[in-house]
């Protein structure tokens, strides 16, 4: 972002008669000199030549944003591919693989003519076959600002020969904090506030909560079942991820972080009973809905969700935020208070909360490739997008169009605010602005910026008004996981191993049904042992073996050992 600072009437002075002067000496050149260059505004001016700016060639091979196809101007000409020039004097040459990208890239590596830059989602060929080229002295030369960025990060993507040849995006950046996000227990507002507003700390409190809603909400106003808890079976994890979570399983990884760094699949936790017999007693007692565990998530939507038939709900915050326009449209009574808000609750052998995982390497890939002419010129892109002000320009597009500078920090100027608070789709406006188009180089949206707003301010929900966002993130905020070292732990795992990996996670998924729809407590007793024993017999010791194996080598490459 520009910082204008007013020059004094002195120095404006000195400015004019330096121009003057100039152009006297341009001036007596051209009665000598016809070959003097005056092409530009500059040169008119001071007689020197406005240097050309470095292009450099890019592909995503990923793809790229389907509204703009490759050769639309919105590539060449958006409002950040302006400002990076005027900048850097760098100008991107983009291309954009639609479709199976991965396929089209391999064509085009195999006949040589590839580009200066290249977005995958798997580096491993472009490294064994040397077309990346490695980073580390580029970064120590054009990259400061990134390294800061990654810090120790850094290390993660070392190959075995020490070398950097890839970078990454949507990390985690040294020292920040995500905002409120992940799993919880969601509570319907109109119906909790008319029981009181009661405290939800605990797997206690939410029970009781649960009999309170069956007792005073048994039906809807048109008469149909009321459910205190609903849900749906979406993957693996959907009926009881959020539970899990709640419990310390860090967010959608499957596992259990015992002492001395083991990994062990879940199950093996000590809470682990605690949290299947807890869905075991509300399935038992008719708190649950008892297709929860087998309805897709169409199906639930349609039949349970939009009818208002859900009091509370445990999984991803943003699988019921949308619903609130289904209810204001149908014009239900009381319809702006039949939101979702969220609450998280700890189980007695739980361990912190681990709602959602973040990880300070990064996911996808950047490669520069030895075709790469001027790799200075592309670390210099690369880390000026990694700066705040290079990273929040990819996100929102330059100052003054929708966002300007107001009380010391960036804020949306009223009339884009207006026009995302109507929903207006973000294809619209990134053409207008560019915002995006540049986010997935090396950016991140996660954490804070130095003013206090998210990355991308359209989802910042103080920059909107969102107070149910604000809620979110306060509920949230403080149960995320760093998951850096749990990542790929499989990697490098021979057949064997992967094989009994996969045996494993299908009786993780197939079996836990059974455990959480015991019809009495022994039965539960005795489906559970069975489940853990079933999970041993695949191979769970083994590949958990494994796992920890990896795990370790990874914290030691994160502290650069």
């Amino acid at each position: 972002m520009k910082r204008f600072v007013r020059i004094k009437s002195i120095t404006a002075a000195a400015v004019m008669c330096s121009l003057l002067l100039s152009a006297c000496a341009v001036n007596n050149s051209t009665n000598t000199n016809t070959n003097t260059n005056t092409n530009s505004a500059a040169g008119n001016q001071t007689g020197v030549e406005k240097e050309e700016p470095v292009v450099l060639s890019i592909v995503n091979s990923a793809g790229g944003t389907p509204s703009f196809p490759t050769g639309d101007p919105f590539w060449d000409e958006n409002p950040v591919a302006k400002a990076l020039e005027a900048k850097l004097n760098i100008k991107l040459k983009w291309d954009v693989y639609s479709g199976s990208g991965k396929d089209k890239l391999n064509v085009v590596l195999a006949s040589g003519e590839y580009p200066d830059i290249i977005m995958l989602s798997d580096p491993s060929k472009v490294i064994a076959d040397k077309i990346a080229i490695p980073l580390n002295d580029l970064i120590d030369q054009y990259g400061p600002d990134l390294k800061k960025k990654y810090g120790s990060a850094l290390n993660m993507l070392k190959q075995s020969d020490g070398n950097i040849y890839h970078l990454t995006n949507s990390y985690l950046p040294e020292g920040a904090t995500p905002p409120g996000y992940g799993y919880s227990l969601q509570v319907r507002t109109d119906i909790y506030e008319a029981l009181g507003s009661p405290k939800l700390e605990t797997a206690d409190d939410v029970y009781n909560y649960l009999k309170l809603v069956k007792e005073k909400y048994p039906k809807t106003p048109d008469g149909q079942t009321m459910y205190p808890l609903s849900g749906f079976n979406r993957n693996w994890g959907s009926p009881y991820y959020g539970m899990i979570a709640m419990a310390g399983s860090p967010a959608d990884s499957k596992l259990y972080m015992g002492a001395g760094d083991s990994v062990q699949y879940w199950p093996k936790a000590p809470w682990a009973k605690e949290v299947l017999g807890f869905y075991n007693k509300l399935y038992r007692e008719g708190l649950i809905d008892p297709e929860a565990f087998t309805q897709d998530y169409a199906t639930w939507q349609k039949s349970k969700l939009y009818p208002a038939r859900v009091a509370a709900h445990i999984g991803g915050w943003n699988q019921t935020y949308d619903v609130l326009k289904t209810y204001t449209d149908a014009k239900l009574p009381n319809a702006e208070k039949m939101y979702f808000q969220n609450v998280v609750f700890k189980f007695p052998t739980g361990d912190k909360p681990a709602l959602f995982s973040v990880s300070k390497k990064g996911i996808g890939a950047l490669v520069i490739t030895d075709k790469c002419k001027n790799p200075e010129a592309a670390m210099k892109l690369l880390n000026y997008l990694a700066t705040e002000e290079g990273n929040f320009l990819a996100m929102n597009g330059p100052e003054g169009i929708q966002w300007e500078m107001t009380d010391g920090k960036p804020a949306l100027t009223k009339p884009y605010l207006d026009r995302w608070l109507a929903g207006e789709q973000q294809v619209n406006i990134e053409k207008e602005t560019g915002m995006g188009h540049y986010a997935r180089l090396v950016g991140s949206d996660l954490g804070k910026t130095s003013w206090g707003t998210y990355w991308i301010l359209k989802d910042d929900p103080v920059a909107t008004n969102n107070t149910r966002a604000q809620q979110r993130d306060q509920a949230l905020g403080e149960y995320w996981y760093d998951s850096t070292t749990i990542g790929d732990l499989m990697a490098g795992a021979d057949m064997d191993t992967l094989a009994k990996q996969q045996a494993v996670d299908k009786r993780l998924y197939d079996n836990a049904f059974s455990v959480i729809l015991a019809k009495s407590e022994a039965d539960f007793a005795a489906e559970f042992e069975k489940f853990v024993k079933d999970l041993d017999s695949a191979g769970a010791p083994q590949v958990e073996e494994y796992m920890t194996k990896m795990h370790k080598q990874y914290i030691e490459q994160l502290s650069g050992k």
